[in-house]
């Protein structure tokens, strides 16, 4: 009688873009989209690579988010030898002896400055300025 039909969620767009600091590429950073404004959806996350370049993953698997607005946390955090953390890594960062090097404005969750649209076939650019 009854159907066993997965809710397969909200259409996700795929998601890539590049992240600059004092514009130059940020490579190792760790992203995360958390939706805003009635956006559908429970966010993303990614890491930049080589160019600052970044594909977001969706929180429940899938490539990419559903088109909206997002607050976008840029974490940069870095081991007491200067060397990011290894991708991957589950410390929380409590626990975890590396520190955030970007200014709370981009790094924290709940109060990043940041701001994205996710639309079909628009890359997302993060431009961030920070001192050394």
């Amino acid at each position: 009688m009854g159907c066993s039909s997965k809710d397969p969620g909200p259409e996700l767009t795929p998601t890539t873009g590049t992240v600059l600091l004092n514009e130059e590429p940020l490579v190792n950073a760790d992203l995360y989209f958390v939706p805003l404004e009635g956006t559908p959806g429970v966010g993303g996350q990614a890491r930049t690579k080589a160019a600052g370049e970044f594909e977001v993953t969706y929180s429940r698997g899938g490539a990419g988010l559903p088109a909206g607005t997002y607050r976008v946390a840029v974490s940069y955090r870095l081991m007491p030898d200067g060397t990011p953390v290894p991708e991957g890594d589950t410390t929380p960062p409590i626990e975890s002896p590396a520190r955030e090097t970007l200014p709370r404005k981009y790094s924290d969750h709940d109060h990043s400055e940041l701001k994205a649209t996710v639309a079909p076939g628009k890359p997302i650019e993060l431009k961030l300025n920070a001192k050394k």
